[in-house]
Parts: structure tokens; sequence; C-alpha cells
């Protein structure tokens, strides 16, 4: 959890920004300045929606959508920032969960791109809470469905669970994401890429139309995981990217936090990292289900 805030905090001041100014701070050394309307160690949308499913697991178990669903919903009503099309479509003004799904639905249904990262960047939580990869598998497609209709991105949840518990297993995260990608091709492709080494095809989806997508975030978070060899190096190349930097390196930084722990982190970007210990209080909860 402190890897996926300490990523998207960092990775917040370049997001819709050209690539080569991301790669160009990321060479110059990356610090915990802020930028482009976020403080320095301030948040986005992906960990602020990952602190209330996690708060939510704490209090109600795993997974109570009813309650999940109102906390999004209140969070969103709020001084919500960074929130996607999708997400914003499916909560704002829903009275409760299963309103917030029909939305969801229909907004897949009329066309819309609902397989965004909106449910990826938020599903950490769920892998630290399950007791199996098929519960949290389950778990993390239900929580999908409060804001995106396409399957596509309850499966990328999924995926990324299952790759989570499989790097606390010392398994393959790849074989474990896979098993869970479903017969999407996209997200099947951006998987094998990550375990390819394909660095310039996941730059590609990075800053072209796909940038925003599930199967885009999960594809660099894993490349970031098997060829960076650390959580600063990992986060940093995810940035540099440009495109969906904040999320990006959110959900490469919950995966290297998973593998390397919070000594990895650089210190000067967890003392910066805004409610610290709030998020530290609903990750021990959360693994103590």
């Amino acid at each position: 959890m402190l890897g996926l805030g300490v990523g998207d905090a960092l990775g917040a001041p370049f997001e819709g920004r050209p690539p080569s100014v991301a790669a160009a701070s990321v060479a110059r050394g990356l610090e915990m300045t802020g930028g482009g309307g976020w403080a320095p160690g301030e948040w986005t949308d992906d960990t602020a929606m990952a602190l209330a499913l996690a708060e939510s697991i704490a209090a109600r178990g795993l997974l109570d959508l009813d309650d999940v669903g109102q906390r999004y919903i209140a969070w969103a009503s709020g001084r919500a920032k960074g929130m996607g099309r999708a997400t914003r479509t499916a909560l704002v003004g829903a009275g409760d969960a299963e309103e917030a799904r029909r939305r969801a639905r229909a907004y897949f249904e009329a066309g819309h791109l609902a397989a965004g990262n909106g449910t990826v960047m938020r599903a950490t939580p769920i892998a630290l809470a399950a007791v199996s990869v098929d519960e949290a598998a389950r778990a993390a497609r239900a929580d999908a469905t409060l804001t995106h209709g396409d399957p596509a991105a309850g499966d990328a949840s999924a995926a990324l669970c299952a790759a989570l518990l499989a790097v606390a297993a010392e398994a393959d995260p790849v074989e474990a994401a896979l098993a869970e990608a479903g017969s999407h091709p996209a997200l099947r492709q951006a998987i094998e890429r990550a375990r390819e080494e394909a660095a310039d095809e996941l730059a590609l989806l990075a800053r072209g139309r796909e940038r925003g997508a599930c199967w885009t975030t999960l594809g660099i978070a894993l490349h970031a995981f098997l060829h960076s060899g650390g959580y600063e190096a990992g986060v940093t190349w995810a940035i540099s990217l440009g495109g969906d930097t904040d999320t990006n390196a959110a959900v490469a930084g919950a995966l290297l936090g998973c593998r390397y722990g919070p000594e990895a982190i650089p210190a000067g970007w967890l003392e910066a990292l805004r409610d610290r210990k709030r998020i530290e209080a609903a990750a021990e909860a959360v693994s103590r289900r």
C-alpha cells in the first residue's frame, strides 16, 4: 500500500504532460516536489479509492459491495480529484451500489471505453485480504462492476491480485496474471509483453490511444516488477514512459512494494507521502483479516 501511494504521488504531476517531460525529469532524478495541481506527496484517485476499499474490507470483510459502493460514492461526491470518466459517470449522483453498477453497465453498453485502469489501480487491498487466488479474483471482479461495465476491467483487477499473491508466495506473477486474464486479447498480449521485455511496445501503449486502458497499466507494472531490479528504478521507469503516469506508477509500486518492502522506498519519498499513517493502518487492518 505504501508502494502504491508513493508511486501515485510521484507520478501525479506528469499525467497528461508530454512523455519527454516525464523522461527528462526521471533522468535528472525524481523528488516528491508535487506540481501540475498536486502538492508534494499528495496522491490521486488511485490511492483514495484503494484506501476506501481497504477500510471497507477492514470494517465489513471481503467484500461488502453495498459498503464499498457507499464509500466510493461519498468520496466521488466530495472534493475528489483526478476521477476518470467511467468512474465519474457511475458514482457521481448515484444513490447506492446497485445504481452505480447500473450506470457502469449502461456506460459500457452505450459504446464508451469502459476498460480503463480505474479498477486495477485500487484492487491491491483485495490481494492483501484474500486467503486464496479464487477469493481474490471473485472479489476483484465484483468490485470492478461498481464503476466499469467492461469485463476486461474486472479481469485486469483479478490478474493484478493474482500477481500480488504470486509475488508473496515467490511464484511467477505473469503466469498467475494470465490465469485470470480471460480471453481478452489486449489484456493477455500486454501481460506477455511484460515477460518478453517488450519495453518499446509498452512505451507505445503508454503514449497512445490506449494509455488509460487496464491492460496498458498492468503490462507496464509487470514489466517494471520483472525487469527493473528495485522499487525506485521500477517506479521511475513507469513514470518515464509518460501517459497515465500516476496510475502506472501506483500499480507498479504495489507490486514492487510487495516484493521489496518499505525499506526499498527512498526515505524522502515516504516522509513526504500524505496521510502515511492512514495508509499503514489500513494495510495492517486488511492484512489481519
